[in-house]
């Protein structure tokens, strides 16, 4: 009897090692990423972008505000010209979390970072909730400030709301939230590709080309295919009024994740077979 506490020790012992080998992962990304001066260079036209586009159009519609119809003008989102920048920054989130593998591959780096971490599985996870955490920060700051600047300008014609409005708080943080899972998913595509190039064509693709591919479909494939697309799943968890060509929000937030957490496990079971 007084044997058996030994198993359980053995695997606490075995998650403090796996703890210890995680925390030593995430402080050594945390370091390679905002040491780097071209990660703050991306993340700062990140920023701009998501908030220029959004100011610019939502000022341009105020500018056409007074030949809407009054279909359009009851039918309009205030939040759907302040995020169309969205579109631009996630693709600078997405380069950049392509980097953040196939820039060590690229150098051969690499190789001394699986010798110093050999458990691949934990430093890919270091990689994304490093990269993760620090797209978060970026992207909320860029939402929030964005969201505030054009109901400013939406005030002009009384069409901008408040952050205590039904589902708009949610909407805010959903923008933010997209950026950060198609950071992953850019993560995940660098692992399993590992050449720069390759990895941000493929990206671009998912992202830019394959929904104007789809609209070439007849309906209703194309509407229905598009509905599923990582950028129309994103620009769901941003929208105040529910379009027809989009999903709930929640739904927008389930598809998204299910791309990221695809990716993710994909590369991680090839991180371990291959070489580096």
């Amino acid at each position: 009897m007084s044997g058996l506490p030994a198993p359980r020790s053995a695997a606490t012992s075995a998650d403090s090692r796996l703890f210890n080998v995680f925390t030593a992962a995430f402080r050594s990304e945390w370091t390679k990423l905002t040491t780097v001066r071209s990660t703050m260079w991306a993340l700062g036209i990140a920023a701009v972008s998501t908030i220029g586009f959004g100011v610019l159009l939502t000022a341009i519609a105020v500018h056409q505000w007074d030949h809407r119809t009054l279909a359009e003008v009851s039918g309009f989102d205030p939040l759907l010209y302040s995020y169309a920048g969205l579109n631009v920054g996630q693709l600078c989130i997405g380069v950049l979390g392509v980097l953040v593998m196939t820039s060590e591959y690229a150098t051969g780096v690499i190789k001394l970072t699986f010798g110093a971490t050999p458990q691949r599985r934990i430093l890919l996870g270091a990689k994304v909730l490093t990269f993760s955490a620090i797209t978060a920060v970026v992207s909320c700051i860029s939402c929030v400030s964005v969201f505030f600047i054009c109901q400013a300008i939406l005030a002009s014609k009384h069409a901008g709301v408040s952050i205590a409005d039904p589902g708009v708080l949610r909407a805010v943080m959903g923008g933010a939230v997209h950026m950060v899972l198609i950071g992953a998913i850019a993560v995940g595509i660098g692992a399993l590709i590992r050449h720069t190039a390759g990895a941000v064509a493929i990206l671009f693709g998912v992202l830019l080309i394959i929904p104007g591919l789809v609209q070439l479909l007849p309906q209703p494939w194309n509407n229905d295919i598009t509905l599923y697309l990582p950028s129309s799943a994103g620009a769901a968890m941003s929208a105040v009024v529910r379009f027809p060509n989009l999903l709930s929000p929640l739904e927008g937030l389930l598809v998204l994740g299910a791309y990221a957490v695809a990716t993710l496990a994909l590369a991680s079971m090839l991180l371990v077979r291959r070489d580096a």
